[in-house]
C-alpha cells in the first residue's frame, strides 16, 4: 500500500484532472463552460459539482420557454457527453462499470453528475463510526415514506468533509412502475424531483449535519430501481 501522503496527493490529482476533463467536455458541446468544477472521489464513487453553468443558447430557452426546456436540452447533451465521461473516468480510476446520475439547480446554476460503480459501493462500510449514517439514512427515508414507500435499502456514504451520498433501492411503487412502461418516465422523473427536493429541504439535514446545507441533487435509475441522494454542505467541524 502507497504512504498515505502520497495516497492524498495522487487522489487530489484525479479530481483535478477528472475536473479539467468535464469542464472542457462541457465547453465543447455547449459553447461555453462553468465557471469551476469540483471533484469529489474515493475508489467507490465519484460527485462532479459544476457551478455558475448556464450556456448563450440555454439563457434563450430559459427565458422564452422556462426551466423545463433548458432541463429537456441537457439531457440530450448529456446522452452525448456522458459516454466521454465515463471513459475518462474507468481509464482514471482503472475501472469500469460506473453508473452516471445528473441533477440541476437552475436557480443556483449549478449542477451534479455523481458515478457508483455499485458492486464495491455497497460491499464498501458506509458511516459506520459517523454519528451521520443513521441521520442520513433516516431523513432520506422519511422522505421517501411521503413521496413513495418505504425504500428496500438506503446506503449512506461520506466523500469527504462536505460530499454525502444516499443510496436507495427498490423505491417505485406499481403505478410509477406503469407510467414508465408506458412512456412517462421523463415526465415523473420531472415530478418526482420537484417533489422530493422540496421535501429534502424540508427534512433540515443542516439541523441533522450541524452545517449549512449548500445544494441538494436527486436522480433515479430507472430502470434498476435505484436513486441517488447528493447533500454539499459546509466542511463538517474537525471534532465531527
Amino acid at each position: 500500500m502507497l504512504p498515505a501522503d502520497i495516497q492524498q496527493r495522487s487522489r487530489q490529482e484525479q479530481q483535478k484532472e477528472l475536473g479539467s476533463h468535464v469542464s472542457r467536455v462541457l465547453r465543447e458541446h455547449f459553447g461555453r463552460g462553468p465557471e469551476s468544477v469540483y471533484v469529489s472521489l474515493d475508489p467507490h464513487s465519484v460527485v462532479i459539482h459544476i457551478r455558475k453553468f448556464l450556456a448563450p443558447m440555454e439563457e434563450v430557452l430559459l427565458d422564452q420557454h422556462g426551466q423545463e426546456a433548458v432541463e429537456e436540452l441537457r439531457e440530450t447533451m448529456m446522452a452525448k457527453m456522458l459516454p466521454e465521461v465515463s471513459h475518462a473516468l474507468s481509464q482514471l480510476m482503472e475501472r469500469e462499470g460506473w453508473t452516471f446520475f445528473v441533477d440541476w439547480n437552475m436557480t443556483n446554476r449549478s449542477g451534479m453528475i455523481t458515478a457508483l460503480h455499485e458492486p464495491s459501493f455497497q460491499n464498501h462500510p458506509s458511516l459506520e463510526d459517523s454519528p451521520h449514517q443513521s441521520s442520513l439514512q433516516e431523513g432520506v427515508r422519511q422522505v421517501s415514506v411521503r413521496t413513495e414507500k418505504v425504500p428496500g435499502t438506503v446506503y449512506a456514504h461520506q466523500i469527504n468533509d462536505r460530499t454525502f451520498i444516499v443510496v436507495r433501492s427498490d423505491v417505485l411503487i406499481m403505478i410509477e412502475k406503469e407510467l414508465i412502461r408506458t412512456g412517462y418516465g421523463k415526465t415523473l422523473k420531472t415530478v418526482k424531483r420537484q417533489l422530493e427536493k422540496r421535501l429534502l429541504y424540508e427534512e433540515q439535514f443542516d439541523r441533522r449535519l450541524g452545517v449549512e446545507i449548500r445544494d441538494i441533487f436527486v436522480d433515479w435509475d430507472f430502470e434498476q430501481d435505484t436513486s441517488v441522494v447528493v447533500l454539499l454542505t459546509d466542511p463538517l467541524p474537525t471534532n465531527n
